[in-house]
């Protein structure tokens, strides 16, 4: 089930869109992307993010060659949740949220939502404002507030769309409440150690080399947002030059400080990744789903490329680490072998994210 490559984010506002205190008919002022002066791509926690996709999770059905979120994840939260004997009303209305994304694949796209936010506390606003205005910008007289239901509207446009949306946002709330909330403290503190190293890494070792690919392909800067509940498949919302905001996976331990690159390049390949699939296709394989399927493929084999640019002594441990999130064996002990056989791809599409790589790399 590759959805995601199909998802694209929310249209019609910019980054990290909002609200500091609006209220009645007062004059909102936006929040601006808080990226540190000097800082390309700072690494930055937020908890909201972390939920909100910890909630897909525990609601989504997770097919994907490479799941959409840390595999296992959902039983290891269940098994944790069953410890403590807590039971939230996301656990409880499961029966009837699960079945709505599972019939209308378009609500999956609702996982970007955070990152267009600061906090959860803007998120709970704008909800609010989306569900008092009833999806319908005309109904507030505020400029701000007008486009906050318009772009939530972009995701919930039914009233059955606001229904799911309503009850999706109790039940999240419920879950921050009587568990995400202490967890995720915990397990920030926990990982800690590992979050330091794969900052350090990346700002001394692994941005630098990326930087001139990251400026070619319009992706100078952005906040970069280690989450939990993700493990191969990032979430990404590209903002151009600066204010993109991707998230990645959050590593376990300081010796596996790289799956947050890893998770990076996966992400920040995907226009390379689609001009060779779409450059070597035809218009009747793409209606035959081939683009979509080479598409998720080419985000795993071009974040592979990239990464053996920067650092030709990580691809091995790039290729485990997908080919653990496929669950797939490593027949002969062949590492790279195993790996092009999980990710098949043409050799020319390949070819042509390797061209595109090495124009990037050049300054062309």
């Amino acid at each position: 089930m590759e959805i995601l490559r199909h998802l694209r984010p929310l249209r019609g506002l910019s980054l990290v869109i909002l609200l500091a205190g609006c209220a009645g008919g007062s004059k909102a002022e936006p929040l601006r992307p808080s990226v540190a002066q000097g800082v390309q791509w700072p690494v930055k926690t937020r908890e909201h993010v972390d939920l909100w996709l910890h909630s897909f999770a525990l609601l989504q059905d997770d097919t994907a060659l490479v799941p959409l979120f840390a595999r296992g994840y959902r039983d290891a939260i269940t098994v944790e949740k069953n410890s403590r004997n807590i039971v939230t009303d996301l656990d409880a209305n499961r029966a009837t949220l699960a079945p709505v994304l599972a019939s209308k694949p378009a609500l999956l796209g609702a996982q970007f939502i955070p990152l267009y936010f600061g906090s959860w506390e803007e998120m709970v606003r704008a909800f609010e404002y989306f569900q008092t205005a009833e999806g319908d910008p005309r109904r507030s007289s505020n400029a701000d507030v007008q486009g906050v239901v318009a772009f939530l509207a972009q995701q919930f446009p039914q009233p059955a769309d606001r229904d799911f949306a309503r009850r999706l946002m109790m039940s999240v709330t419920s879950e921050r409440e009587k568990f995400h909330h202490a967890w995720w403290l915990e397990q920030q503190r926990l990982r800690s150690p590992a979050l330091a190293r794969a900052d350090s890494l990346w700002q001394s070792r692994w941005r630098p080399p990326l930087q001139r690919f990251l400026n070619h392909t319009q992706q100078a800067s952005g906040d970069l947002i280690p989450t939990l509940a993700i493990g191969g498949e990032g979430r990404a919302v590209p903002a151009g030059k600066s204010g993109s905001q991707y998230a990645v996976a959050w590593p376990r331990t300081a010796d596996s400080a790289e799956v947050m690159l890893f998770t990076f390049a996966h992400e920040a390949v995907g226009s390379v990744a689609q001009v060779a699939v779409n450059d070597h296709l035809t218009p009747v394989q793409q209606r035959q789903g081939l683009g979509e399927r080479y598409a998720s493929i080419g985000l795993v084999r071009g974040g592979a490329l990239l990464v053996e640019r920067i650092d030709p002594a990580l691809a091995e441990r790039y290729a485990r680490f997908y080919l653990a999130q496929a669950g797939r064996p490593i027949a002969g002990g062949d590492v790279m072998a195993a790996f092009a056989a999980a990710f098949p791809m043409p050799d020319d599409m390949i070819g042509s994210m390797r061209r595109q790589i090495d124009i990037a790399f050049g300054g062309i």
